[in-house]
């Protein structure tokens, strides 16, 4: 987490759609958010750049091989050495792109506090899209909705300035955005094998959701995207997901369906208990990957004082 009095600007969403102008707005935070997510960090020593090499990829050292890593980074030299397989570990010499992939589906059009998880997610896709503006580089998005909306590759200024149009407007899209059919929504793992095709290696990936899908699932969208390059997650949850309200009935809806929180009921408690304990863990061990890292946000919450999940 960035300390206090670090000099980070105040930002909190609000409503249940993001506008436009606020979204465009985010683009004078751009350099504040590229501290956030470290975009500027020499690469991570995990990193899966096995395929990186000999495209600008400097060898730094050999560890001791670990399940999942790319066969063609074994060090057979030290192997043999050792008499234990180690994996080749190189570090960029320079950021590549930066690619952000945003979840809005149904399950993030969810809010008890301040804004709908979606909001919230919408304003750090865009700041991921103005902190890749502030260090010049392109930028490129994935949105996962009711439609699969595709901002390509370029010049960050541009490409930022579409996506927050693309999360702002529910309506048809123009040339620049290729969106699918109305459908069923897409999955995290169909848009992160998406995103891997296009991105070059060395890109960074910046994944926002409230990865609510199951731990196999966010698994394999991982080793998509590591495997090109770095990864952050940015968890995004509401407080009743954290803290459940005093023992009460609590009525709910989605616009259509209504039911009933009964936070005095016992079992009620305790399965809260169990699955906040049970994501916990998993955002913990998707964090443990090398080359990945893993920042949770509140709704209601300022911005900027995301951190690393716990």
């Amino acid at each position: 987490m960035i300390p206090a009095g670090a000099g980070l600007p105040r930002h909190v969403p609000r409503g249940v759609r993001p506008a436009l102008e606020e979204l465009l707005a985010l683009r004078r935070h751009g350099a504040a958010m590229r501290r956030l997510l470290a975009l500027d960090a020499v690469r991570r020593e995990g990193t899966r750049a096995g395929a990186f090499r000999n495209q600008g990829m400097d060898y730094a050292e050999s560890r001791p091989y670990s399940a999942g890593d790319d066969v063609r980074r074994i060090d057979w030299r030290v192997t043999a050495r050792t008499g234990r397989a180690h994996t080749k570990i190189f570090r960029p010499e320079r950021g590549g792109d930066v690619v952000c992939l945003v979840d809005q589906r149904a399950p993030m059009r969810f809010g008890t506090r301040a804004a709908f998880k979606s909001v919230v997610a919408a304003h750090v896709a865009a700041l991921a899209g103005w902190a890749a503006a502030a260090g010049g580089e392109r930028f490129g998005a994935h949105i996962s909705g009711a439609r699969t909306r595709h901002v390509p590759l370029g010049a960050a200024e541009g490409a930022a300035a579409a996506l927050c149009a693309a999360l702002a407007d529910a309506s048809p899209f123009g040339p620049a955005l290729a969106a699918q059919e109305p459908g069923e929504e897409e999955t995290l793992e169909r848009l992160a094998a998406l995103a891997a095709a296009e991105g070059p290696i060395g890109t960074r990936f910046v994944l926002v959701s409230d990865l609510a899908e199951p731990e196999e699932t966010l698994e394999r969208a991982a080793q998509s995207l590591r495997a090109r390059g770095e990864l952050v997650f940015v968890c995004v949850r509401d407080p009743l997901e954290l803290r459940l309200p005093p023992p009460a009935r609590y009525p709910l809806t989605d616009g259509r369906e209504r039911l009933v929180l009964d936070t005095a009921s016992a079992d009620v408690r305790a399965a809260h208990a169990r699955a906040l304990q049970a994501q916990r863990a998993r955002l913990q061990r998707l964090a443990a990957h090398p080359g990945t890292r893993c920042l949770a946000l509140c709704a209601g919450e300022d911005l900027f004082s995301m951190r690393a999940a716990a």
